[in-house]
């Protein structure tokens, strides 16, 4: 395959590739040579009027905050220099002050000396191979979490790989977090504050 790889591409043509692809993510995984850490929300629940000066791009790069903080600087930050890349967005909140806002946060929270977090960037997924393969991981997640692959007019690749996501990730469900010791694969459910 020649194109961006995607989970809005997966097609019935394309399943094996996919499929293949999917094994790939977890034999990496399996080796501990790359792990996968995500926070699902609701948008539409958030309270982005009382809680993010109604910006819902406030909202989301709290949440890419919180995750980054506890999933990334506070298992390996102990360990040396994070280089963390994002899917590129179009937001408000600068790079750069998260980044500094984090490493403020390493210290306050975990007592880490040094500034963990040495580069936070974002690039066009089309540029980054992992990037892709996260997209495929991720949208296969939220079919689950969303119960898509349940429905009769779903993709049948589309429930084949996302069902093979949950099966190979070791989890029961989507819809609980994953044991706080679990550091290979994990989800995190984050549910909004009151309104």
């Amino acid at each position: 395959m020649k194109s961006e790889l995607k989970w809005s591409k997966v097609s019935n043509q394309k399943e094996v590739e996919y499929r293949w692809l999917v094994d790939y993510f977890f034999a990496l995984n399996s080796s501990n040579s790359l792990q996968f850490h995500c926070i699902i929300f609701d948008s539409h629940q958030w309270g982005h009027k009382r809680y993010n000066d109604g910006d819902a791009d406030v909202g989301l790069s709290k949440l890419y905050y919180q995750l980054i903080l506890h999933k990334f600087v506070r298992l390996y930050g102990p360990l040396g220099s994070l280089y963390v890349c994002m899917d590129h967005r179009h937001s408000s909140t600068s790079l750069n002050d998260l980044r500094n806002m984090l490493n403020a946060a390493a210290a306050r929270d975990h007592g880490l000396g040094h500034n963990p977090l040495k580069q936070l960037v974002s690039k066009h997924s089309h540029d980054s191979d992992l990037l892709q393969l996260n997209d495929v991981i991720l949208g296969a997640v939220c079919a689950v979490r969303n119960g898509k692959h349940l429905l009769a007019d779903y993709r049948k690749s589309k429930r084949i790989i996302a069902m093979e996501v949950l099966e190979k990730s070791g989890l029961l469900s989507f819809d609980r977090d994953s044991h706080r010791d679990i550091s290979r694969f994990t989800v995190w459910n984050m549910r909004p504050r009151p309104r």
